[in-house]
């Protein structure tokens, strides 16, 4: 179960078009644009990938929201499910959910129950800055059906954008800004203390990400493997 718990990602790539441009460089605020993340175990052996679709941006008084289409293929790369979320750029400021940044397979073990989120959203803004702080954010996830009851809790607190690096994927190699964060998720059987790595490419997003336990070990990490407009 602790291996299907993903980092928070979907801060992702471009701002190919102009829209994009005028928003945030942080996610691809442009219709028809496709890109796709794997997922890969400390020793670098796959263990599943996710690809995306941005199906739809509206845009009204300089905010804009965008539908997110995404499929998840586990590591012999089978389909497991296809979802959706929403994002939104205000003034430049990328918001979201942070229930969307949950691994879908953990979401599906709530099955057809009713779900109910609240918490904050999860927060970057237009332009970062070596040696700020970016907000914290949280949510808490309840499913009830009959006398079944599940919950949900996720923390990411002590975000600090640490350094600017280079940083290598499939699509090539970016110019990246290095972002920590402390996370904590807790659910009836299974708690999990971490910290994550982000790495965020201007005119793309998201990069990569690396996840490590609480003694400081690598446990996973994501990389950017496909991008098209």
């Amino acid at each position: 179960m602790k291996k299907l718990i993903l980092p928070l990602f979907f801060f992702l790539l471009s701002i190919i078009s102009m829209v994009a441009q005028e928003c945030t460089p942080w996610f691809p605020f442009s219709e028809g644009t496709k890109f796709e993340y794997s997922f890969f175990d400390q020793k670098g052996k796959p263990s599943g990938r996710i690809a995306y679709n941005v199906k739809e941006i509206t845009q009204s008084s300089g905010k804009y929201d965008g539908t997110i289409a995404g499929v998840f293929y586990d590591k012999k790369d089978k389909e497991v499910n296809s979802f959706e979320f929403s994002v939104t750029c205000d003034d430049g400021v990328y918001r979201a959910d942070i229930s969307n940044f949950i691994n879908p397979s953990i979401k599906e073990a709530f099955g057809s129950m009713e779900v109910t989120v609240t918490g904050d959203e999860l927060v970057i803004p237009k332009v970062l800055k070596v040696g700020e702080s970016l907000p914290d954010a949280s949510t808490h996830m309840e499913a009830e059906m009959g006398i079944i009851k599940m919950k949900m809790d996720m923390e990411v607190t002590n975000r600090k954008v640490l350094e600017k690096v280079s940083v290598t994927t499939p699509v090539k190699t970016f110019d990246t800004y290095k972002v920590t964060s402390d996370e904590y998720i807790k659910m009836p059987i299974l708690s999990r203390t971490g910290q994550s790595i982000y790495y965020y490419a201007e005119g793309y997003g998201q990069v990569k990400v690396e996840n490590y336990d609480k003694k400081g070990k690598l446990d996973s990490y994501m990389l950017l493997t496909k991008f098209e407009k």
